[in-house]
């Protein structure tokens, strides 16, 4: 039997192939990749991402008065401390005086009124400053006060705005 040359190169070529595919693969160790370290930046928290909200300050919303139908400005100050004073403009020698503080979405005034010594809750949005309602605590009770008699027609809500340089 003959065997031509093309043949046999052909063989030799398939069992060289077909031993390679049976070795065992080559191991790598595996290592992490080098960083350059001189091209690296320091990522820095953004002066919004490190700044609290500053709440302190005066406000004002507009508010309708029931008793007198007409409205009238709502007055609120926010100082150092977590101290406020709140009242509306027809009763400037009855203010709510007492602490306020942040919590989750909410902005909580807690004060007595100076002469009817009423306990008053004033929540409000602390991003649109929206005011969401009012409690008072008189004899241990605490009552929701009907907002929707406060809101001036025409509105959809009360909304304190800071006064300028305040």
């Amino acid at each position: 039997m003959q065997i031509n040359l093309n043949t046999m190169n052909l063989i030799s070529l398939c069992l060289i192939l077909t031993g390679c595919s049976e070795s065992k693969p080559q191991e790598f160790e595996s290592k992490p990749p080098k960083i350059d370290t001189t091209t690296q930046v320091a990522l820095q928290p953004t002066q919004s991402q490190t700044t609290k909200k500053t709440y302190n300050g005066t406000y004002e919303a507009t508010m309708n008065n029931p008793t007198q139908g007409k409205t009238q400005p709502l007055h609120l100050k926010l100082q150092e401390g977590n101290i406020f004073t709140a009242y509306p403009n027809h009763e400037p020698h009855n203010k709510t005086r007492g602490k306020w503080k942040v919590e989750g979405d909410f902005l909580v005034c807690t004060g007595t009124t100076e002469q009817t010594k009423q306990i008053m809750t004033l929540k409000i949005d602390s991003t649109s400053m929206e005011l969401i309602s009012i409690s008072q605590k008189i004899n241990g009770k605490e009552t929701k006060m009907f907002l929707k008699q406060f809101i001036p027609i025409g509105s959809e809500n009360i909304i304190f705005l800071r006064k300028p340089n305040s």
